[in-house]
């Protein structure tokens, strides 16, 4: 990891805020919801890209989010061929990811940002409900919601390119009490 992933990661690992009564607060963890794709680059691909995050999902200064449908669906994923090798390896990828992951049991409701990708519609309704967080996807048509999901307080990133803004998408909710 070069010095400006570093420096981005810590950027938004130290920044989170969390709604507390009509204030906000510093929070000791930022918020995430990651798609199927970007667990597949830290649980099975261990892609480099990813390693800072893997990191920092590791010594618990995230706060993952996932829910049924989500994590139903990396399940659906991880017994495809191309990532099933055996039942002992499955078990233990499965179980990997779940000590990053904390689950919303209540229903989610749909939010008003659309993506053309049902299956995608869900990172967003999750991530609109844990805003203030980052939305951490490389599929298209999420990344088109960007501007968008901004307004509500998250951050869509790739993750890949490593573009994520120095400054939090909720620093303009801080109010001086």
């Amino acid at each position: 990891m070069d010095l400006v992933q570093s420096s981005i990661l810590t950027t938004i690992i130290t920044t989170n805020l969390t709604h507390f009564g009509e204030h906000l607060k510093l929070s000791e963890k930022t918020r995430i919801v990651v798609d199927t794709n970007i667990l597949l680059d830290i649980i099975f691909f261990e892609d480099p890209h990813v390693e800072g995050l893997k990191n920092a999902l590791e010594n618990g200064q995230l706060e993952a989010w996932s829910c049924d449908l989500i994590w139903e669906e990396f399940l659906d994923v991880m017994r495809r061929p191309a990532f099933y090798k055996n039942e002992e390896t499955y078990q233990k990828m499965i179980e990997k990811a779940l000590k990053y992951f904390q689950f919303e049991v209540s229903k989610i409701p749909p939010s008003t940002y659309k993506c053309r990708d049902p299956d995608d519609q869900t990172f967003i309704d999750l991530a609109v409900i844990k805003a203030p967080c980052w939305l951490i996807s490389r599929d298209l048509e999420v990344l088109k919601l960007a501007k968008k999901l901004k307004l509500v307080n998250v951050e869509v990133t790739s993750n890949k390119k490593t573009k994520l803004s120095l400054t939090p998408p909720w620093e303009s909710l801080i109010q001086i009490a």
